[in-house]
């Protein structure tokens, strides 16, 4: 009967610190650097158009209104009220202005995000620089939390020679861009931005 008395005081004594633990993580800690939610995209492709029977818009982070994005390779989307994204495309209904990176499920989308897409001409569309490489260098996380596949060889355009992508993001940590070709839905190559 001893044994037990004592077995639950630990476990009582456990729960206590548990919840003191969860209490002081609630506290605000204004020193703390902010937190970048990852999102890995498996959809990124230039959009067609972007159609609605009535108004939508990103707000806070969430879609407000009903929304059909076509690709340009024909395939059709449903953005629904409520989904989670985000959006910089300043003219979405406008036909080929808009690049779409999304967190698909089967032909559901969880998490979207609308870009301005790349100038006439060029598939290639430029994305923030690379801070950590992921899965066996299969997919990077961007400086933005946005992590994105990569192509089997990243093509690396700086003067100074790398040896690898490992080498060349250590190097060059928040000194380039990352170019995700929207053919292939990868990263084809990084891009320098300092001398």
């Amino acid at each position: 009967m001893r044994l037990f008395g004592r077995s639950i005081g630990t476990l009582a004594l456990v729960a206590l610190c548990l919840l003191a633990l969860r209490a002081c993580a609630r506290g605000d800690d204004t020193s703390a650097a902010p937190v970048v939610e990852s999102r890995r995209i498996d959809l990124a492709a230039l959009t067609s158009t972007i159609r609605s029977d009535g108004s939508w818009s990103v707000v806070d982070g969430a879609m407000s209104g009903n929304a059909t994005i076509v690709l340009a390779n024909g395939r059709v989307l449903q953005l629904t009220d409520g989904t989670l994204g985000e959006s910089t495309c300043l003219f979405p209904d406008v036909t080929n202005a808009c690049a779409l990176l999304a967190d698909t499920l089967g032909d559901g989308i969880i998490w979207f995000s609308l870009l301005p897409a790349p100038p006439s001409g060029s598939k290639e569309l430029e994305l923030p620089a690379i801070d950590r490489l992921l899965d066996g260098v299969t997919y990077a996380r961007l400086e933005n939390g946005i992590e994105v596949p990569l192509l089997d060889r990243v093509i690396r355009r700086c003067e100074e020679e790398s040896p690898n992508l490992s080498s060349f993001v250590q190097k060059h940590r928040g000194q380039h861009v990352t170019l995700l070709d929207l053919d292939r839905g990868e990263v084809s190559a990084v891009r320098c931005t300092t001398a």
